[in-house]
C-alpha cells in the first residue's frame, strides 16, 4: 500500500485539506497500472511542520511503500511522480512542487515543478 506524505503546505482549513486529498487520491487512482481503485488503497499524510517559515514555498510529496508488481515499472513511477506533483501544483501555483517515488528497487524517480 502506498503511503503519500505530503511536506511543507502552508496554514489550511480542514475543507481544503480535503479537496487536496481527494485530488491526490484521484491523481494516484489515475494510474490505472498501479491497480489501486480509491482512497483505501492508499494512505495519504499530512504530517505537520515543526517550522512554519517557509511553508507553502516549497512543497515535498515523498511516496513509499509502492511494492513491486506487473505494471510498477520506472515509467509508471514517473507518471505517479508527474500526475501528483502537477495535481498539488494546480493548488499552489507559485510553490516549488518536489516529488519523490521511494520504489522498492535501488532506483528512484523524481520530479519538480522547477524542471
Amino acid at each position: 500500500m502506498p503511503v503519500i506524505k505530503v511536506w511543507c503546505l502552508p496554514q489550511m482549513t480542514e475543507e481544503q485539506l480535503n479537496k487536496l486529498h481527494k485530488n491526490i487520491v484521484q491523481a494516484v487512482v489515475g494510474i490505472t497500472e498501479l491497480g489501486l481503485k480509491d482512497e483505501s488503497d492508499m494512505t495519504c499524510l499530512f504530517p505537520p511542520d515543526m517550522m512554519s517559515y517557509g511553508l507553502g514555498e516549497e512543497i515535498v510529496i515523498e511516496v513509499t511503500g509502492l511494492f513491486e508488481g506487473p505494471g510498477r515499472t520506472k515509467t509508471v513511477g514517473e507518471r505517479l511522480a508527474s500526475a501528483l506533483g502537477e495535481t498539488v501544483c494546480t493548488i499552489f501555483p507559485k510553490a516549488h512542487v518536489q516529488c519523490l517515488v521511494n520504489e522498492p528497487n535501488p532506483e528512484q524517480v523524481f520530479w519538480s515543478s522547477r524542471m
